[in-house]
């Protein structure tokens, strides 16, 4: 009998050992809270003189012929980067190439009149014959799946239209990012109401598409959005974050690598928060950050 009984008792403690865990649904204080960060480079599309004169050449390389000079803070359109040249459109139309490393990236924000997509008149080439240099799309493929180019802005909220001011909770955020970088040596970022508008819309897709991504199925990439809300910029980048507190979020972006990459880069010099309650986490956050160099 207590043969049996032994057997029996081993048998239930193999039972036991091999069960899945009893999984609980998590308690309020244990919810995870979630947070995301992504970062572009965009094309350059104009370049600020750096040197005292420059020479432009006919093609990508210092044998061809002298088209051109450029002094010092001349600001040409960029049209394409092709390994160590800039290939560049002058004031006159005419196309022509010089060293990278002779001027530097600057953003040169359109205006009404502006078109920036704008081709130059093939009569103007002047690449000399077996040059192996070609003009590629301006846009690299950002996402993974590649959207559709030329997603155009969405309808929204009216009051999104037109940003002048922040609410206490954008600005609260704004503050904890700009202690971090002046307690690191940086310079405070400065708000863009545009910025801010488009972040704000981001927030509001989130909550009403029940999402949590970079890529919006109605607005796609973050960059997308930039560049279709006629936003220009040379380096961008984005945190989202779903939090009960806007403090917590801030220290959980801060504790994890990416997020706080983006938060201290040094290239950066504005930033948009757009911050939306949700019944899910409390709120959704949105901090859009964004480099115009001049």
């Amino acid at each position: 009998m207590r043969v049996k009984l032994f057997i029996v008792f081993i048998a239930l403690l193999v039972i036991t050992a091999c069960s899945p865990p009893q999984e609980r649904p998590p308690a309020e204080d244990e919810f995870d809270y979630m947070e995301s960060s992504i970062f572009h480079t965009a094309p350059v599309r104009h370049c600020r003189i750096t040197q005292d004169t420059v020479d432009v050449k006919s093609g990508t390389g210092r044998d061809f012929e002298t088209v051109g000079t450029l002094k010092e803070n001349d600001v040409v359109r960029v049209l394409q980067q092709a390994n160590d040249w800039y290939i560049i459109q002058l004031d006159n139309n005419q196309i022509g190439s010089i060293e990278v490393d002779s001027a530097v990236p600057v953003v040169v924000e359109r205006t009404g009149d502006d078109n920036l997509e704008e081709t130059p008149n093939q009569n103007n080439e002047i690449f000399e014959e077996g040059n192996d240099v070609q003009l590629d799309n301006e846009d690299d493929n950002i996402t993974p799946n590649n959207p559709t180019p030329g997603r155009q802005p969405q309808a929204n909220n009216p009051q999104e239209s037109n940003v002048r001011s922040l609410t206490d909770e954008e600005q609260q955020l704004i503050d904890l990012v700009n202690n971090e970088r002046q307690n690191n040596d940086l310079p405070a970022l400065k708000v863009d109401y545009e910025v801010t508008r488009v972040a704000r819309i981001k927030s509001q897709d989130m909550v009403d598409n029940n999402y949590f991504s970079h890529y919006s199925p109605v607005h796609g990439s973050p960059f997308e959005m930039l560049d279709n809300y006629g936003i220009d910029y040379h380096h961008a980048g984005e945190n989202i974050a779903a939090n009960n507190s806007i403090e917590n979020a801030h220290t959980s972006l801060m504790n994890s690598s990416g997020h706080r990459k983006n938060i201290l880069n040094v290239n950066f010099t504005h930033i948009g928060i757009g911050i939306r309650p949700s019944d899910k986490y409390g709120y959704m956050i949105t901090q859009m950050f964004i480099s115009k160099p001049k």
